[in-house]
């Protein structure tokens, strides 16, 4: 019996032990473990998350001559710092935006802005020698790209490696494999292609070396949404001038149509696109054209989507080529009346002017401004002037016709 005692008393010490160890272990599993100290290295990346559009009066990739004139359009998604520079036939780079007339480089999302714009001082104009022309816009939402102009050129134009530079690099054979190359016009000779071939690596290497720059420090957004840049390239071709022949009489059908049933086809083909009035006046075919669908409000610059329409409004008058086109630019009363005039000058040579770059023939296309002394409605109401502003396109049956 004492011996029995004796088992039992044992057998509850070893019992005891093992619930003591079990528990220790368990306060210490729950003792928070000292971390090893960390030695990775936190790296900024850059996030491509800002929509930047960039467009010319022609298309991307159009070729202009020397002498003529050229405007920029651009425009981002959200507010941000944008910086437009240019690399010119030359191989030679400087910056077109900001400058003098629009000194701070801050741009507000959804607006277009144009260089230059009615207010500048100078025309863009197209200089020689031939070749390919890039240029290229850089978007960030960090404060750190903030540019005022009149305060000279910031540190980061530098860090981009933007000032001073030229086209010193060696040329790579790649650039026969690109499109530029591909798409170059049939005229361009051994100048041209030797400055395609310079300016095609020199325009590479400049947006490598800015998108690894572009993050210069470490730095916290309080947003949880965090755009960070963007970036767009157009170029366009320069050739030399040379004065375009005047058209030779082209073949014709044997049959024509009466006039007036001439013009009704081509009114039918423009009451197919949405948002156009097309109607007949006498002889003349009047096809009236929405600001809203062209421009933005106090803006000049094509929109971007206008384009997709006016290749349509292309292609019926390339269907059509016996007719003679006038552009005329109408504005509502809102504003100095001198103002108004330059804006629907500046307006229908837009529309015209792309016209042309698609392929109708100068010699048919004449731009016109009345500003705002050609009401359709009444400018007393927002709905009034609305109509008021707008582009209209007069379509007349030349003279020449079934001749």
């Amino acid at each position: 019996m004492r011996n029995y005692a004796a088992y039992r008393l044992s057998l509850f010490i070893v019992v005891g032990i093992l619930v003591l160890g079990i528990a220790g272990q368990s306060v210490a599993q729950d003792r928070p473990r000292q971390s090893a100290p960390e030695t990775r290295k936190i790296v900024p990346q850059p996030r491509e998350s800002i929509t930047v559009n960039l467009w010319f009066d022609k298309q991307c990739g159009a070729t202009y001559r020397q002498g003529e004139k050229i405007m920029i359009n651009f425009r981002t998604n959200v507010d941000a710092y944008l910086t437009l520079y240019d690399i010119d036939t030359r191989g030679q780079v400087s910056v077109l935006f900001p400058n003098r007339h629009h000194p701070d480089n801050f741009v507000r999302g959804g607006s277009t802005y144009t260089i230059p714009t009615p207010n500048y001082s100078y025309d863009l104009l197209v200089e020689g020698p031939e070749g390919i022309e890039y240029v290229d816009a850089v978007a960030s939402n960090d404060s750190y790209y903030h540019w005022e102009y009149q305060r000279g050129e910031p540190q980061w134009l530098r860090e981009w490696g933007l000032k001073g530079r030229s086209a010193t690099r060696e040329a790579s054979q790649n650039y026969k494999r690109s499109a530029e190359y591909q798409n170059r016009p049939e005229e361009m000779g051994t100048q041209g292609e030797e400055s395609l071939a310079r300016n095609f690596s020199l325009s590479n290497q400049l947006r490598e070396d800015i998108r690894a720059k572009i993050v210069t420090r470490p730095r916290v957004i309080e947003s949880p949404r965090q755009e960070d840049y963007g970036t767009a390239t157009c170029y366009f071709y320069v050739v030399g001038y040379r004065p375009q022949p005047y058209p030779t009489q082209p073949p014709y059908p044997p049959q024509y149509p009466s006039r007036e049933d001439y013009l009704r086809q081509q009114q039918q083909d423009f009451q197919r696109i949405p948002g156009f009035d097309a109607r007949l006046s006498g002889e003349r075919l009047l096809v009236m054209i929405p600001n809203t669908i062209l421009f933005d409000f106090d803006s000049y610059a094509l929109r971007y989507e206008a384009r997709r329409d006016l290749d349509r409004v292309t292609d019926i008058l390339m269907r059509s080529p016996e007719t003679t086109i006038i552009v005329a630019g109408h504005t509502d009363s809102i504003g100095d009346a001198s103002y108004n005039q330059r804006l629907s000058e500046y307006r229908a040579q837009s529309v015209a002017n792309y016209l042309i770059s698609r392929g109708v023939q100068s010699f048919r296309i004449r731009s016109v401004g009345y500003g705002e002394s050609m009401p359709i409605v009444s400018n007393a109401t927002e709905s009034g002037r609305q109509r008021n502003r707008r582009v209209e396109l007069e379509i007349r049956v030349n003279s020449q016709y079934g001749m």
